[in-house]
């Protein structure tokens, strides 16, 4: 009895426990809830961004000079140089290094601003017409082979070659236009002069032309070979300013006082003067040579340049 009793109450015991549990921990109606706060949600799956490749850059090539923006290579100096040195003449003395790479950056800085003014001025050269001077140019050569062993023995490449040439095309241009300024027909004088080697032979010379000596009789005698004819020239083309300020200014038919230059002693006549005579191939050469050198130190004193030969 007393058994049956104990598993009785611990039956009891048992059951209020459940009991107890179940109402404490369940929902209504005796079922579980479970908060939605402790909802699993199913685990979002991570997507790695894809990691950028870096884009490769080149290092811009170096430049010799800049002028006006535009670089003038490095590698193109130096291979000017080279072809510089090819072109000397061996039986002459040799050049400085220093000397050499003045005159080739010079040269290669006149050529830049030669080729901007003319893309200025309009003037472009398409690839075509590129093309067909290079063909001309492999011709002359006699087959593309012979052109290519011609490249390589001057120091060119095919990328370097096409870039001269039309730097060379777009600055022949250019000097083309500025030599075309200057006239077939200027106003020039006709001279004839006395010379000596010494100021009193050429004081005694002036003194008997005051007392009516003949002028060519003079001439001749201190210059037989030349009777001391110096022709027609235009203004700018003497060497020695002194005598042609005196040939433009003085009337025709008359004389100088003693002009006193590097060379000598003169005392010149006009002979005659014409407001628009023929030039010779020297003088109009001479003319457009010094229209161009005017251009070019203008365009200088205006350009933006920087030397950065190492």
């Amino acid at each position: 009895m007393i058994k049956d009793r104990f598993m009785t109450r611990l039956i009891a015991l048992v059951f209020m426990i459940v009991l107890f549990l179940v109402s404490g921990c369940g929902g209504r109606n005796g079922t579980i809830e479970t908060p939605a706060s402790a909802t699993l949600e199913p685990p979002t799956p991570l997507i790695a961004s894809p990691t950028p490749v870096p884009t490769p850059t080149v290092p811009p090539a170096p430049a010799a000079a800049v002028v006006d923006g535009e670089d003038v290579l490095l590698s193109y100096f130096e291979h000017e140089v080279a072809r510089y040195r090819l072109a000397l003449d061996p039986n002459q003395p040799a050049e400085a290094e220093s000397e050499i790479n003045t005159k080739v950056i010079n040269y290669l800085i006149d050529q830049q601003l030669l080729s901007q003014a003319a893309r200025a001025e309009g003037f472009a050269l398409s690839e075509d017409e590129l093309q067909v001077k290079i063909d001309d140019l492999a011709s002359k050569q006699g087959s593309a082979e012979a052109f290519g062993e011609w490249l390589q023995a001057n120091a060119y490449d095919e990328v370097e070659f096409r870039m001269a040439l039309r730097l060379a095309s777009e600055a022949a241009w250019m000097r083309d236009k500025i030599a075309s300024s200057i006239p077939e027909k200027v106003e020039q004088a006709h001279v004839r002069q006395i010379i000596t080697q010494t100021e009193g032979n050429a004081s005694a010379a002036l003194l008997e032309l005051n007392a009516g000596g003949d002028f060519d009789a003079l001439a001749a005698r201190y210059s037989p070979a030349t009777g001391g004819e110096l022709g027609w020239f235009p203004r700018g083309y003497l060497t020695y300013p002194e005598i042609e300020e005196a040939a433009f200014s003085l009337p025709v038919g008359s004389y100088s006082q003693v002009i006193a230059t590097e060379i000598g002693f003169h005392v010149i006549k006009v002979i005659e003067r014409d407001s628009e005579h023929l030039l010779t191939t020297d003088a109009l050469i001479s003319l457009q040579t010094k229209a161009l050198n005017e251009w070019l130190s203008q365009a200088r004193s205006m350009a933006s340049i920087e030397i950065r030969l190492p």
